[in-house]
């Protein structure tokens, strides 16, 4: 069995339109909250022991941290403060030197009525949460999402005239050392980015797929799948060998649309779009499926669609997967030839892929749906195999058919899952919530829905040296504004605004300002009638307001 090249991969959705009560009002400096510090670590004994692990041939989920065990107790620790309106703050800073991300486990969290609660990096730049009492399981444990850099800030707020604190305990800190487009061994330079022209048709397939990670510490890819009933049940389908069990699937953490905005620079994606928490379903070691269900279903605006699949024993004669590689941005992978059957010690329970003639599969890869490129439905998952830049070797993806009826227990196998009803359906295509027809913008991380998802605005960028790119959405706005940025999530370029002008001037209003000198063509459509309107920025010219009255005659 070969298995060097091994890839990976909530009731809680990432909620960051509600920003900590510390950035919007005076509240003590930082540097005068209490910090604590979780153990030292060294990291080279544990590169070089993933380097042995990830080259050994054993199916392993990619390990990106390492658990430290802490104490850290709001009732004993923290720092408290009353606030002007009599509301309550409280806040701890975590350090854990070296680290490139932090991620905490709370073995208590208790929420009342009217608290909310926030993790959040100490430059402020990426902030998690806000959450809230429903979205704290009954064990009360919760896994925060990643927060990038060597410090993290916890903070809770508690309403004037609240008579009850909220609380919480950190049981672990998970010192990352690798993961997330750090400059750590990031993955190989043939993979290909989704956001590339190779995705065009395979756009839906890439919204299914999201990165997770297990314990805070192990990572795989996983995809959204959709079952018979078309209930859209967060079925969430990924490989056995990546280590989730009915001990530990409230910890799974998924990121969607974790994607570099501009195609060939297998970078620059954002982690804002997360959920939080699982139960296992089911999960069969000898095809290595495992199927999840996610806590709650994504948010609207992650725009996440449910994958089709094909459950007959038939070998696809072309093939594609879309995967995140050594838990970095989003890729996507091409097989030209048929795939064959092939057993690696259970009978014939997977598909071999031959050698991948676009892109490939790396750690953090692993879990990811083989997609027969013709129906574009899942046909398997990946196990592993040899594939990495430079060579023309193997992977392994264990069989969709053999998942179906894996052990024969409800547990053991897809089939009472994903065909609830018992259709006997052999195949079944993908779809998503609210059908995604023409008359409705749905939202995704490179096109804003305004006016009650009446309009959509798009963004596309040149710079000086010839890159392109989508302009990216910014979690915050409203109903009829929003921002996007093109090269870095904290560096905002362009505030767009769709204005009902309907009673003034008969015509939907189009106001915009962007702080840049960059080329870019912003796009807004009413999807209810297909009519757009395109403004241009040329290259080098600082951009200008826009302030069109008459923008779009398709009052009411």
């Amino acid at each position: 069995m070969l298995f060097a090249a091994c890839g990976f991969s909530s009731p809680l959705a990432a909620k960051t339109e509600r920003l900590p009560v510390s950035f919007q009002k005076t509240t003590l400096s930082l540097d005068l909250v209490d910090k604590k510090m979780a153990p030292t670590v060294d990291t080279a004994p544990l590169l070089a022991e993933d380097r042995v692990n990830e080259a050994s041939g054993v199916p392993i989920a990619m390990r990106f941290a390492v658990p430290l065990s802490v104490s850290f107790d709001s009732r004993s620790m923290g720092t408290w403060e009353v606030l002007a309106d009599g509301s309550r703050l409280w806040r701890l800073r975590i350090g854990s030197p070296g680290a490139l991300s932090l991620n905490l486990a709370l073995d208590h969290l208790v929420l009342p009525e009217g608290t909310a609660f926030w993790l959040y990096s100490a430059d402020g730049r990426l902030v998690q949460g806000a959450y809230e009492g429903g979205d704290v399981v009954d064990s009360g444990d919760f896994w925060t999402p990643i927060i990038l850099g060597d410090e993290a800030v916890l903070e809770m707020h508690a309403p004037a005239g609240s008579t009850e604190d909220p609380e919480l305990r950190v049981s672990s800190v998970q010192h990352g050392y690798r993961l997330f487009g750090q400059p750590l061994e990031k993955q190989g330079s043939c993979n290909i980015d989704v956001t590339c022209s190779e995705g065009n048709n395979y756009r839906d397939q890439i919204r299914a797929v999201g990165m997770y990670s297990i314990d805070g510490f192990r990572a795989c890819t996983g995809t959204m799948v959709n079952n018979t009933a078309e209930d859209f049940r967060p079925y969430f389908l990924s490989a056995d060998h990546c280590g989730v069990t009915t001990g530990n699937d409230n910890s799974v953490v998924v990121y969607w649309n974790y994607e570099s905005p501009t195609c060939g620079a297998l970078s620059g994606g954002s982690l804002n779009q997360n959920q939080t928490g699982a139960t296992l379903r089911a999960n069969y070691s000898p095809s290595d499926f495992a199927l999840l269900e996610l806590n709650s279903s994504p948010a609207a605006n992650f725009d996440v669609y449910w994958a089709g699949w094909d459950k007959r024993n038939i070998a696809a004669s072309q093939s594609l997967t879309i995967h995140h590689p050594n838990t970095d941005e989003k890729a996507i992978s091409f097989e030209d030839q048929p795939v064959t059957s092939a057993d690696v010690g259970f009978g014939q329970t997977h598909w071999q892929v031959g050698d991948w003639d676009a892109g490939t599969t790396e750690p953090g890869s692993s879990g990811s749906c083989l997609f027969n490129r013709a129906s574009k439905r899942c046909v398997g998952t990946l196990t592993g195999g040899l594939a990495a830049c430079g060579n023309d070797l193997e992977d392994y993806y264990g069989k969709f058919s053999r998942h179906w009826s894996g052990g024969g227990t409800n547990g053991e196998r897809l089939s009472n899952w994903l065909d609830p009803n018992g259709s006997g359906a052999q195949v079944i295509d993908g779809a998503e919530p609210g059908g995604g027809g023409p008359s409705t913008c749905t939202p995704g991380p490179y096109n804003m829905c305004l006016r009650d998802g009446r309009f959509e605005l798009e963004v596309e960028w040149g710079d000086f040296v010839g890159g392109t790119g989508p302009g990216t959405v910014v979690p915050f706005g409203s109903d009829d504004s929003g921002l996007f940025w093109f090269f870095r999530e904290d560096n905002w370029e362009m505030l767009v605004k769709v204005i009902d002008g309907c009673g003034v001037t008969d015509h939907y209003w189009v106001f915009a300002a962007a702080t840049t000198n960059v080329e870019y063509t912003l796009t807004v459509t009413d999807t209810s009638t297909g009519t757009e309107r395109e403004y241009f920025n040329p290259l080098g010219s600082p951009a200008v307001s826009i302030t069109d009255t008459l923008a779009l005659a398709t009052c009411p």
